[in-house]
């Protein structure tokens, strides 16, 4: 699962086949978006759940890219 804000949503499709997207309405929910660290407002995700692996790969991809647009 990735969470992003709405600025980000274009970015996370990148990152993710074809997942389902859900916007967070639990007012409670205090996650951020994995691009930004702002408040997430949407959430992508599969039905079926991703293998551990998979999921770490995803996070590493995401932290390169934020380390290149830095440079």
């Amino acid at each position: 699962m990735l969470l992003v804000c709405k600025c980000h949503i274009k970015e996370g499709l990148h990152f993710l086949q074809a997942p389902h997207i859900a916007a967070i309405k639990e007012k409670n929910f205090k996650g951020i978006c994995v691009f930004c660290e702002r408040l997430a407002e949407y959430k992508f995700f599969y039905s079926v759940p991703t293998p551990k692996s998979h999921r770490v790969k995803v996070k590493e991809m995401i932290q390169k890219q934020k380390e290149n647009l830095t440079r």
